[in-house]
């Protein structure tokens, strides 16, 4: 459940925030604060399905391999599917160093939430 709650919840967040540190170091800040506030709901709406995608396959992964090659794995994984889902939902043409570079979008969320989902509680000494 822990897993699952951190794909859904953070995962979106993750990636929106990747997406405007992405936008800011290109020059392209739209609409400033507002529009930072109107993205978020957008960034869940259309960050759900690859935020899926990707706590599939960590989960999928959880017991076959150690934390840092799942995470890894997860982290190609984010990248390939955000730039899939970039080409699927877009109907113009984008230049190939904008979809390359908005890979690290679904890397950035693949990679913090494998990692957090991985990490285990310390027990306590008896």
């Amino acid at each position: 459940m822990k897993r699952f709650l951190l794909f859904l919840l953070l995962g979106p967040a993750v990636g929106f925030a990747t997406f405007e540190i992405r936008e800011v170091l290109s020059g392209k800040v739209i609409g400033g604060f507002p529009g930072f506030i109107m993205g978020l709901p957008f960034a869940y709406w259309f960050g759900l399905i690859p935020s899926l995608i990707m706590w599939g396959e960590d989960w999928f992964l959880e017991d076959k391999m150690g934390l840092w090659p799942k995470v890894l794995t997860s982290t190609i994984t984010g990248y390939v599917v955000s730039i899939a889902m970039l080409k699927i939902w877009t109907s113009v043409p984008i230049p190939l160093s904008q979809v390359l570079t908005f890979g690290f979008v679904g890397a950035s969320q693949g990679l913090v939430c494998s990692w957090l989902s991985g990490i285990k509680p310390k027990r306590a000494a008896a």
